[in-house]
Formats: C-alpha cells, sequence, structure tokens
C-alpha cells in the first residue's frame, strides 16, 4: 500500500500471471547467461568451503546469489591482487568477509550480480571497458566505473 498524500490509499496491482511467467523467465535467462561466470565463482569459492566456511542462498527477486564466507574468503579478500575488500560478485556468486559484511554491502554485491546476468560472459570485459574509460578521461578506475557507480547508487537504496 502506498500513501498518496492525500488520505487515499492506493494498492498496486497484482502482476499477472503472465507478467509472472515472463519475470521468471528473465531471471532464468540471466542465469544461464551469467553461468559462465558463476562457474568461476565456484571455482574461487572452493577453498572456502574445503575450510569449512558457510555458504548461504540469498534470495533476492531480481538476483539469487550463492553467498560465501569463512576464513579462507577473509584470507582472500585481504590478499585481493587489487587491494583488499569486503566482498566481491562473480555470476551468481558472492565472496564476503564474516567481519564486514552488511546489508549496504551485500546490496552493492548483488547490483553486479544483476549486472552479470544482463551482460553475461561479457561482463568482466565491459567492466575493465569502463574502467579503461574512466583512466583515458583521467578519472579514477574504481570510482568513476559506470557499474561501481549503478552499485553504489542501488546501496543507497537499501
Amino acid at each position: 500500500m502506498v500513501d498518496a498524500g492525500d488520505d487515499l490509499i492506493v494498492i498496486p496491482p497484482r502482476p499477472s500471471a503472465l507478467q509472472k511467467l515472463l519475470q521468471m523467465l528473465a531471471l532464468l535467462v540471466g542465469i544461464v547467461w551469467a553461468l559462465p561466470l558463476t562457474l568461476v565463482g565456484l571455482l574461487l569459492a572452493l577453498p572456502v568451503i574445503a575450510c569449512r566456511g558457510e555458504v548461504r542462498l540469498v534470495r533476492s527477486a531480481r538476483a539469487p546469489a550463492l553467498l560465501f564466507s569463512g576464513r579462507a574468503a577473509d584470507y582472500m579478500l585481504e590478499r585481493h591482487p587489487f587491494g583488499a575488500m569486503c566482498a566481491m560478485a562473480i555470476g551468481h556468486v558472492v565472496i564476503a568477509e564474516r567481519s564486514s559484511l552488511t546489508r549496504r554491502i551485500l546490496t552493492h554485491e548483488l547490483a553486479h550480480v544483476r549486472q552479470a546476468a544482463c551482460w553475461g560472459i561479457l561482463f568482466p570485459f565491459v567492466y575493465l571497458g569502463a574502467s579503461a574509460w574512466a583512466l583515458l578521461r583521467g578519472q579514477d578506475a574504481y570510482w568513476n566505473n559506470v557499474f561501481e557507480i549503478a552499485a553504489r547508487k542501488a546501496e543507497r537504496h537499501a
């Protein structure tokens, strides 16, 4: 229910069966399109499982993901080649530190999961291209990357 400001409560219409079916189909296509990236993410998450880390399913209407955390994830993220980070998303896999994962960070990473579902196997290339474009304009490759800007925008709405 939404209050329209004039004491009138507006109830949004429920999606039709066709709309639900199309949403489910789009979700499935996104999962399949990002599958090569997800497989890479699962390979990177193997040490987390081997060291008795946790795996959780993050149910998001637009971007479901497997969330891996544990000692091995902490170790990997602290020593990442691009610098220490709290979490990273690869396809529909999120690897996160145990101590610093917040709702806001998870929302940020789920934005990257949605981006991977949209761009599929092309995502790493367009992401790097966006970083290169920022550098060519004399800007920071991370902070001025359009994909990171979109993820930070999603964060603010968490």
